[in-house]
């Protein structure tokens, strides 16, 4: 089974900043699980808690007010861009960009040299998902 978290059905309640570390705090992350492709291909929707942790990090834009639902965002591993997914599981040593969309008026963007996804407590069954088909 495949999986990935949608950055644009997550929600972030904070982001924390202490010593170069800085950690995203999903509550909840949207989890999509699939045969094929996650977030893509048919399968389910999970919501679970998660941390994405940046070591020898900073952080960089406008951020908005606590908690904020994500419109939009993509994952940056060694070049690779990841557009609105986080792949699970994910624990890299490599220069890794997070772009985060909040709002009209506020992104973030994080910046760090390893970065691991920890997820947190039971997911919970949230949906499944058949991709839309392309109007004729």
């Amino acid at each position: 089974m495949n999986s990935a978290v949608e950055i644009h059905d997550s929600r972030v309640t904070e982001i924390t900043n202490e010593d170069g570390t800085v950690i995203v705090h999903f509550q909840p992350a949207y989890h999509h699980r699939s045969e094929g492709r996650p977030g893509f291909d048919s399968g389910t929707c999970w919501t679970q808690d998660a941390r994405l942790i940046f070591e020898d990090a900073a952080t960089s834009n406008n951020f908005p007010d606590w908690p904020c639902d994500i419109m939009d965002g993509e994952l940056i591993v060694a070049g690779e861009r990841h557009r609105n997914v986080i792949p699970v599981p994910l624990d890299v040593g490599v220069a890794t960009e997070l772009r985060l969309v909040c709002d009209s008026a506020h992104s973030v963007t994080i910046k760090g040299q390893r970065v691991r996804l920890e997820l947190i407590g039971k997911p919970r069954y949230a949906e499944e998902f058949s991709p839309r088909k392309p109007a004729a």
